[in-house]
């Protein structure tokens, strides 16, 4: 599914929000800086791209240093920041920068989730939904389909096919985060009613895989346990 980003001769907004896989969104916008923009990514000193798991408050003050430099090579400079989480620290860090960044920068936030945002950030940028392909280990809609059973044995599996814990943590942050897309699917679809009180609890799961040495497992079961099925 393509951005739905401004056309070429159109006023480009300073900051974008863009909800989706990270690998599917920067291929895109990078097709789209060329085409739209006539910006080019390769060699060019005034793009800047920054991927995390978990933002810090270190990560958002670089970023801010960083984008106090002028352009050098054109017209506009260029950040794209990929996180799946941002701690709220990390938030208010960047908070000026997104509402009044300096000279003709823009900046395209991409992230898998934009409930954890505080309002004061998001009502800085311009909400973009993207949703690509699901590279999860576990396959989300297919997860929903399954038994309870049958969730826990696909559980146990990726927790074994995983020894780093480090990596652990980003996969399953990853399937979390399809996971609520998929959910968010079968509300469209009306098969899930407003069950609000899922992504509320889907969100607390999702911090608590972000934090220190967090027991993933016994995250992923409960949330197994707690979603609804589907035919």
């Amino acid at each position: 599914m393509s951005l739905n980003l401004p056309q070429k001769n159109t006023l480009l907004h300073h900051a974008y929000c863009i909800v989706g896989n990270t690998d599917d969104v920067v291929k895109e916008l990078e097709t789209f800086f060329k085409k739209e923009l006539d910006f080019v990514i390769a060699g060019n000193p005034d793009f800047w791209y920054g991927e995390y798991d978990v933002m810090s408050i270190d990560d958002g003050r670089k970023i801010k240093e960083l984008h106090q430099n002028k352009p050098t090579a054109g017209n506009k400079k260029i950040f794209v920041v990929s996180a799946n989480f941002i701690t709220e620290q990390a938030q208010n860090a960047m908070l000026k920068i997104f509402e009044e960044p300096a000279g003709d920068t823009h900046f395209f936030l991409v992230i898998p989730s934009a409930n954890n945002l505080l309002p004061t950030l998001k009502s800085r940028m311009i909400l973009v939904h993207h949703y690509g392909t699901d590279n999860t280990l576990i396959n989300a809609k297919a997860f929903l389909q399954s038994s309870a059973s049958a969730r826990l044995e696909e559980i146990k599996k990726l927790m074994k096919s995983i020894s780093d814990e480090e990596e652990s943590k980003i996969e399953v942050v990853k399937f979390i985060n399809a996971l609520e897309v998929e959910l968010k699917k079968q509300i469209d679809l009306g098969k899930a009613g407003s069950r609000t009180d899922i992504f509320l609890e889907i969100e607390k799961m999702r911090q608590y895989a972000s934090e220190q040495s967090p027991s993933l497992k016994m995250i992923l079961e409960h949330i197994a346990l707690m979603v609804p099925f589907f035919s």
